[in-house]
């Protein structure tokens, strides 16, 4: 179903053309055509006072006003109107003109007709519908009101909930409170209620599943990078907490582990507790991205970095490119490297393992860039990256994740509400921080016990020879092995005071603890919408970028052009919008005039109609 600003009558003539005149601008002019098909007979006075109030005052005479009715046939009768009103109807051949001249967020619906125009939605619907019908058959006895959504009704409560965060609305609750243009957009609004029930019914079909064939490309990438990140939560319950690295602090929270290909589009999501290292996690993760898409090469950050990671992707005969901790190398010299190249940049490429390798089945090859200034980097990869990738790639290759990833996040934070918190259940399990604090004192309290095991043998064996000095009468000996009988009987009572330590932290912990984790459905939900909005746009802009000559970044356009308002007109033939170009200063209407020049190029339609966009100036 299209994305439709309202129903029309196909039924109709041809429509008028309208031209900004001296007085009347097309805007003005269509508004007042649109108001004399509702009322033919309407008195010239009266039509302004109408217009007014649908739109702002229009300054023009009633003179004025009359000779434009002439020109445009539509002047009435002289003498006093008749008290009943004719119907819209009565003037043959004239075409229905749907005029809006107060539309917010112009861009966000060219955007929309866009999206309309791929049939961007489809795989969504089908997705959701699919689930639906899944849950239908595994619980025959649920009934709630999804179950029983049109396909109409579920594409456009979707997109409800995904053009959201273009409107600044990143909690649903904000549907209440802020203004928005769903009415135009999708033909009808919605209230946080609603959606929050649409949320939590999705929960329940476990609709975050089903949505992952949505993100997935039609030709998979060759290599895929992965990053995680943390979302901070804020809670009175006793939650697991982590490094929530964007604030700085250890707290409560979410980890999003989220998959890119090296076009920049996502294609994997999965939610994990805070307190859970990725490095525990990571190859689960990529057996199901490697299940999604096919792709068996990863690029990931140094949180990864280890022998046994590599280890565990070469195992797999997965590739893996990861970077050495500045700690790990002594630079060129710790490698037995040979030349590969040399980068653009002027930077010296060399490949090769370790000259003194501290295990024998170490699978990792390094590439070694030396640049002109600064610090060497130290790359490395498993024999599938090595295999499928030239040395002088790996820099590259590996520095694109800035890009794709790093940057990524914070752009979807922007304007994506990545980082917005959706649903409020918790579920309660052990305290893993209390797990772990016991099982390091029980491996300390191990320690702990063969240190004064030791000690009390080395004190036995030394009274034996205190005993034997004594029984032999020596003298200086004797000396000397008192002395050594205090120093370790010292180190025996040190061993124990330390293990009576350990033993007071252990029952410090107490009994075994609880603590909740976030129930990450409904988020995840939420993440695949922001995941589906940034793909989207970035396509968009892919085929905006290829119609114009300056480069421009998609925060550019959502400024200039998807949060600024405008108007429309819609005849029987065609869909004009304006853009407001009130405020803008010369360099960036000019910038939006070529914007404006790429939309016209990229041929946007909408129920059969051609879209054409303009700039007006349309002061408050």
């Amino acid at each position: 179903m299209p994305l439709a600003l309202g129903q029309s009558n196909p039924d109709v003539g041809s429509s008028p053309s309208f031209c900004s005149g001296r007085k009347l601008g097309d805007i003005e002019q269509a508004l007042l055509w649109s108001l004399l098909q509702e009322d033919p007979q309407c008195p010239s006075r009266l039509l302004l006072d109408e217009a007014a109030r649908r739109q702002r005052p229009i300054v023009v005479s009633l003179r004025q006003l009359n000779r434009w009715r002439v020109q445009r046939q539509l002047n009435r009768r002289q003498g006093r109107p008749r008290q009943t009103p004719s119907p819209g109807s009565a003037v043959s051949g004239a075409a229905v003109v749907r005029v809006r001249p107060r539309l917010s967020f112009v861009g966000v619906h060219l955007f929309a007709h866009w999206l309309d125009h791929q049939a961007a939605f489809d795989p969504v619907v089908a997705q959701l519908t699919q689930a639906i019908e899944t849950h239908k058959h595994t619980h025959p006895d649920d009934d709630f009101a999804l179950l029983h959504h049109r396909e109409q009704t579920l594409r456009h409560r979707f997109q409800a909930l995904f053009f959201a965060p273009l409107f600044g609305i990143e909690h649903l609750t904000e549907f209440d409170t802020r203004e928005h243009p769903l009415a135009t957009l999708l033909g009808r609004s919605y209230q946080s209620s609603t959606l929050t029930q649409f949320l939590g019914q999705l929960e329940r079909v476990r609709a975050a599943e089903a949505l992952v064939p949505t993100l997935v490309p039609a030709q998979a990438g060759q290599i895929t990078y992965i990053d995680g990140h943390m979302i901070a939560s804020w809670s009175r319950v006793a939650m697991h907490k982590g490094k929530i690295t964007m604030r700085g602090r250890i707290m409560a929270g979410s980890q999003a582990v989220i998959a890119h290909n090296e076009a920049g589009y996502a294609v994997f999501l999965a939610y994990h507790p805070p307190d859970i290292h990725v490095s525990r996690i990571i190859v689960a993760y990529c057996q199901q991205v490697v299940e999604a898409t096919g792709s068996t090469l990863f690029v990931i950050d140094r949180a990864v970095n280890s022998l046994a990671m590599a280890a565990a992707f070469a195992e797999q005969d997965w590739g893996l490119l990861c970077m050495l901790d500045d700690n790990e190398h002594h630079g060129r010299e710790s490698f037995e490297a040979r030349p590969a190249g040399t980068l653009d940049d002027g930077s010296q490429v060399y490949s090769g393992a370790w000259k003194a390798p501290k295990d024998d089945a170490d699978p990792r090859h390094f590439v070694i860039v030396e640049p002109t200034e600064g610090k060497t980097f130290v790359y490395w990869g498993t024999p599938k990256l090595k295999a499928a990738l030239e040395a002088t790639a790996w820099p590259r290759v590996y520095r694109d994740r800035t890009e794709i990833q790093e940057n990524g996040f914070k752009r979807m934070i922007d304007h994506g509400a990545l980082e917005t918190n959706y649903g409020r259940k918790k579920l309660v399990g052990p305290d893993r921080h209390q797990q772990r604090k016991r099982e390091d004192l029980e491996a300390s309290l191990a320690t702990a016990q063969q240190r004064v095991d030791k000690k009390v043998e080395a004190l036995q064996e030394q009274q034996t020879k205190v005993a034997e000095s004594k029984a032999k009468g020596h003298g200086k000996r004797l000396e000397q092995r008192q002395q050594g009988l205090l120093r370790v009987a010292q180190e025996l009572e040190e061993a124990q005071h330390q293990q009576a330590k350990q033993v007071e932290h252990m029952e410090a912990l107490g009994p075994p603890k609880e603590r909740a984790d976030r129930d990450f459905r409904k988020q995840t939900i939420m993440t695949y919408r922001t995941l589906l909005l940034e793909n989207a746009l970035m396509a968009f802009m892919a085929v905006l970028l290829g119609n114009l000559h300056s480069k421009v970044s998609l925060a550019c356009v959502l400024h200039l052009l998807f949060e600024r308002s405008g108007a429309s007109l819609e005849t029987a033939s065609e869909i004009v919008y304006w853009v407001n170009t009130t405020g803008l200063s010369l360099p960036y209407r000019r910038l939006l005039e070529e914007v404006v020049d790429g939309l016209g190029a990229m041929d946007l339609r909408a129920r059969g109609k051609p879209i054409r966009v303009g700039l007006k100036d349309m002061p408050p």
